[in-house]
């Protein structure tokens, strides 16, 4: 870790977050992630994001949801790499994988508003499996979506690199705090972008592909908590971030790691080009065969 360009306050908070006994922290009382729901800001954010599931339910609709992600066009969606892997590093079939849109209600289905879509692949960068860094994926769904569900939106992609010390939106179904009960209504959480040196002052394995953040108020723990990965960091309709690593969940001091879209956006590209790419050529090989 680099202590430079610490102030001499933020070190010694390192230092007791980093060696105090965990269990300390662990029997204190739970400190509320303190969501919001603002019905506004819902009904105009919430058509870019996606709740992802398993295949098949449980018990009831939505106790499947295990990550979240933001709709970048017709057929993909964007989200975190932690959400599609496995703990040895392997994909999960895209069999398994359902992405449910235009349902701000986890735990309701719509008729003609809410739209279940299998996933056809799934996109990672190599380097998360090889380097454990790039968390963020492509999912390639099996049919676009609908384009008049005014539910479901596709959001912008960067054009720029991300502004520093700016408010952000992060939406969700993750937990209320830490160790609580997934939202029912998806949620949001406002933070502020940290400066990279911040970030790489504060957090040991901070990389150049990450952003870090965290509420503007010390006092006020709004973290992305489990079931927020591959949640989406929005500004002005804008996708700069996924959620990635929920490091600052139960604790106000310390921020959360984003991937950063625009760091990735060539690959992002890439990736929606090549797909569509096969389509056109699948396309037209099956018109070919239908005119012979």
């Amino acid at each position: 870790m680099n202590y430079r360009n610490c102030s001499v306050k933020e070190t010694l908070l390192l230092f007791l977050l980093l060696c105090v006994e965990p269990t300390l922290f662990d029997n204190r009382v739970k400190r509320l992630s303190t969501p919001d729901y603002d019905k506004n800001r819902v009904n105009a954010l919430a058509k870019y994001v996606v709740s992802i599931r398993s295949r098949t339910p449980r018990l009831y609709f939505g106790d499947n949801h295990f990550c979240g992600g933001a709709i970048i066009a017709p057929r993909y969606v964007l989200t975190a790499a932690h959400c599609v892997m496995d703990k040895s590093k392997f994909k999960y079939s895209s069999r398994s994988i359902l992405v449910v849109a235009g349902t701000p209600n986890r735990l309701k289905f719509v008729d003609d508003v809410s739209v279940n879509l299998p996933v056809k692949d799934i996109y990672v960068p190599i380097n998360f499996t090889s380097k454990n860094t790039n968390n963020i994926a492509v999912l390639l769904l099996r049919d676009p979506l609908p384009k008049n569900n005014p539910r479901i939106g596709i959001i912008n992609l960067p054009n720029s690199n991300p502004t520093f010390n700016a408010s952000y939106t992060v939406l969700g179904w993750g937990r209320l705090y830490k160790g609580g009960p997934l939202a029912t209504n998806i949620l949001h959480i406002d933070i502020t972008l940290l400066h990279r040196e911040k970030c790489k002052c504060m957090l040991m394995t901070f990389k150049e592909e990450m952003l870090c953040a965290k509420h503007r108020n010390d006092t006020v723990d709004q973290n992305p908590c489990e079931g927020d990965e591959g949640a989406p960091m929005i500004l002005n309709d804008t996708v700069y971030g996924v959620a990635a690593y929920r490091l600052g969940c139960g604790r106000t001091q310390l921020p959360s790691v984003y991937t950063d879209v625009w760091y990735h956006i060539n690959w992002i590209n890439s990736i929606m080009n090549a797909a569509q790419h096969s389509i056109i050529k699948i396309t037209l090989l099956s018109l070919s065969v239908v005119a012979f």
